[in-house]
């Protein structure tokens, strides 16, 4: 974590046989206590419908609590799998994980009231 910026690791397959798992990795980091998050994909090899709808519920939590939210580091099916459902046009996706931290470090976001 740097600046109230939190980075979320995610790895491996991430389908309807690991998302619990990921769904309590997640849960355990309590990542709605920060405004900036950072989605590190860079060791997830493949998303399937469920992965990429829980990709989609992360959105609107950080989106529906005033935060800011990125995705770094797809490896080229991630990449193809988020532009395919249009992700991309909600969230921007940076190509390595230090793009997307000086981003985050420079966005100004008001403190929740």
């Amino acid at each position: 974590m740097s600046e109230g910026i939190f980075v979320l690791q995610l790895a491996g397959e991430i389908n309807i046989n690991s998302l619990t798992d990921t769904r309590n990795k997640v849960e355990s980091y309590k990542i709605d206590q920060y405004d900036k998050i950072i989605i590190d994909l860079e060791k997830v090899s493949f998303f399937d419908s469920s992965g990429l709808g829980y990709l989609v519920v992360l959105i609107k939590q950080v989106k529906n609590n005033k935060g800011a939210i990125v995705f770094c580091a797809p490896n080229n099916l991630v990449k193809r799998l988020l532009s395919t459902i249009r992700i991309d046009k909600y969230v921007n996706i940076y190509e390595s994980c230090e793009e997307a931290m000086a981003y985050m470090k420079e966005l100004d976001i008001p403190a929740a009231i």
